[in-house]
C-alpha cells in the first residue's frame, strides 16, 4: 500500500468476491494484494462499478479504515490492469 499526502493509499491486486446472493451473483467484492493483505471495498457508487471486474486486477486510491479487524477501502478512483489473476 502506498500512502500519499492526503490520507489516501494505493493498492494493486485481485478482485475477489466477498458476498453472494441466494442465486450466486456478486454482491461485495474485496481486493487482495499481492503480500495477501485483504481489504473489502466499500460498496458505494465506484465500488460497485468493479463487480463486472471479479478476478481482474486493479490499482485503486481511496481511503482504508479498519472496523472489528477488517480493513475498509472507500474507493475513490480505479485502473483496471487489464490481466485475470485467478481461473474463474
Amino acid at each position: 500500500m502506498i500512502k500519499n499526502q492526503e490520507g489516501q493509499c494505493t493498492i494493486v491486486g485481485t478482485i475477489l468476491p466477498a458476498e453472494l446472493d441466494e442465486n450466486n451473483n456478486v454482491t461485495d467484492i474485496g481486493i487482495e494484494t499481492e503480500d495477501l493483505e485483504e481489504y473489502i471495498v466499500f460498496m458505494d457508487g465506484v465500488g460497485e462499478e468493479l463487480i463486472p471486474f471479479v478476478d481482474q486486477r486493479v490499482e485503486a486510491t481511496g481511503t482504508v479504515k479498519e472496523i472489528y479487524g477488517d480493513l475498509i477501502f472507500t474507493i475513490e478512483r480505479y485502473r483496471l490492469l487489464g490481466e485475470k489473476n485467478r481461473a474463474a
